[in-house]
């Protein structure tokens, strides 16, 4: 005797139609407009959070060729100096603590989740490295500076679940046999841009600092990667060094190594340095020619030489904005 008070399913199992295309979609160009030391421009505002000490926002624009493809969106906020709570032990430094944060909607691919993964926590141990060396820790004793950081879009495959790229070891020059290149240079973007957040935010804190951080990617990519056939046919196996790379204007297999720096450009110094891939260095000291190391790491010092202007200028913005502000009523300049 059947069940009435349930609905019972078929006997046989059913499958849900699926309407597909049976036409595969284009393939996107990939090519780079851009010269190989050409940046794209940088949208930086400070102030934004007001719950927050000091808080900035980072934007990076879409590819000219890619121009509704994803890009790089963060935001910053920090908290701090505040007193540590009575159960901690004294430190005669202040601590930092730095978190790296994906949204659950950052990846282009699929949806993160909401605890924080091996790849997050990575970069958030990178971040602190980068930052600390240009904090005046020993200032403030017995507190805390909280930095947070939340990606809420990013490029290529930085936001997905695995948060590793298709990195391939090996390989010849060219490419050929198998290996080659594979770096993808999402997670570089956004370390070296959470850089720049941060220490904007730190900033707009008011938290003395030695100097200011800024980041900067370079990435060994193949010649052909530039869209200069002539060139690719006269020299297949020739690397060329570019800066702010993307990986909507490189292929897959086009990048063979990427370097991202922490760059303090008044003392000329360096907080961090993470590299992916594989590169060709020399060990000869008599040997002057430059490697491909040395000059991914130039090239990556010169764009975060380039992002600090784009940071000084959005520090002095707010800087200025809070003079005007401290002024009598009479005496403030209306812009």
């Amino acid at each position: 005797m059947a069940d009435r008070r349930r609905v019972v399913g078929p006997t046989d199992g059913t499958t849900a139609p699926v309407f597909s295309s049976t036409s595969a979609p284009p393939d996107k160009p990939v090519r780079r407009d851009r010269g190989p030391q050409d940046l794209r421009q940088i949208f930086l505002k400070t102030s934004l959070t007001p719950p927050a000490t000091g808080s900035s926002f980072l934007e990076l624009p879409s590819p000219p060729t890619h121009p509704n493809s994803s890009t790089l969106k963060l935001t910053c906020s920090v908290f701090g100096p505040r007193p540590l709570p009575h159960s901690a032990s004294f430190s005669p430094r202040a601590r930092l603590s730095c978190e790296l944060k994906f949204a659950p909607f950052a990846s282009p691919l699929k949806r993160r989740g909401y605890v924080r993964d091996h790849t997050e926590r990575d970069l958030s141990m990178q971040l602190a490295t980068a930052l600390q060396r240009s904090i005046l820790l020993e200032k403030y004793p017995k507190s805390g500076i909280d930095v947070f950081i939340t990606v809420l879009d990013c490029e290529g495959e930085a936001g997905a679940v695995t948060g590793v790229s298709n990195f391939q070891a090996g390989g010849s020059k060219g490419g050929g046999g198998g290996g080659g290149g594979g770096v993808d240079v999402g997670l570089l973007g956004v370390l070296a841009g959470a850089i720049t957040c941060a220490s904007a935010a730190i900033a707009d804190a008011g938290i003395e600092c030695l100097d200011l951080v800024s980041g900067g990617v370079a990435a060994l990519v193949r010649n052909g990667a530039r869209g200069d056939d002539a060139m690719v046919q006269k020299n297949e196996e020739e690397l060329v060094v570019v800066q702010d790379p993307s990986p909507e204007e490189h292929a897959p297999g086009d990048i063979f190594a990427a370097c991202a720096v922490g760059y303090m450009a008044a003392r000329e110094e360096l907080t961090e340095i993470w590299m992916r891939g594989v590169v060709e260095t020399s060990i000869d000291a008599e040997d002057n020619a430059e490697d491909d190391l040395d000059r991914m790491m130039g090239n990556a010092i010169m764009a975060a030489t380039q992002t600090r202007r784009v940071l000084n200028e959005g520090v002095a913005e707010r800087l200025l904005f809070a003079m005007n502000m401290a002024k009598p009523q009479d005496e403030m300049e209306i812009t």
